[in-house]
């Protein structure tokens, strides 16, 4: 008779960043690709991911990942002082773990059966969408949605003969 209980450390927390592109919601160059003036170098609101969503939910507190404050239209035909990229302004890392358990059991010689359990997102951890990107829009710096599914689980049975 044996007995297993496997952590998978592959995949186990991860950091996997995205880079965040801000641009007007209404852009008023020819070609459409308006990005905002930067006013302040203090560009995060200093709250994470987690609790802008959190807050959202609440109606209690900041809701914004961004410091609405540190942007500015720049006016018609201006294409603004943003860069494509802000490198200091990061999505949150990817924290998901799996599960698993198999026992098997001797049933006679040449007779197992084999049960096995999978957990897939074990710990259940919601991983953020990045926040609203479009400057002068409703939801500019708002998290409103998730990228990773629910955790899943899978049980099955193996007789070998």
């Amino acid at each position: 008779m044996s007995q297993r209980a496997t952590l998978d450390f592959s995949l186990l927390p991860r950091t996997v960043t995205e880079t965040i592109i801000v641009t007007e919601q209404a852009p008023l160059l020819a070609d459409g690709s308006q990005r905002p003036d930067v006013i302040c170098s203090q560009l995060s609101s200093g709250i994470s991911y987690h609790q802008a969503a959190a807050n959202g939910l609440s109606g209690i507190g900041n809701p914004s990942v961004f410091n609405p404050n540190c942007f500015a239209d720049p006016g018609d035909n201006v294409p603004g002082n943003a860069p494509r990229y802000f490198s200091n302004l990061r999505s949150d890392g990817i924290h998901n773990s799996d599960l698993s358990f198999s026992k098997e059991f001797v049933i006679r010689e040449g007779m197992k059966l084999q049960v096995r359990g999978e957990f897939f997102n074990f710990t259940n951890t919601p991983r953020f969408n990045v926040p609203g990107t479009l400057f002068g829009g409703t939801s500019f710096g708002l998290v409103t949605s998730t990228l990773n599914t629910p955790r899943h689980t899978q049980i099955g049975l193996r007789f070998e003969f």
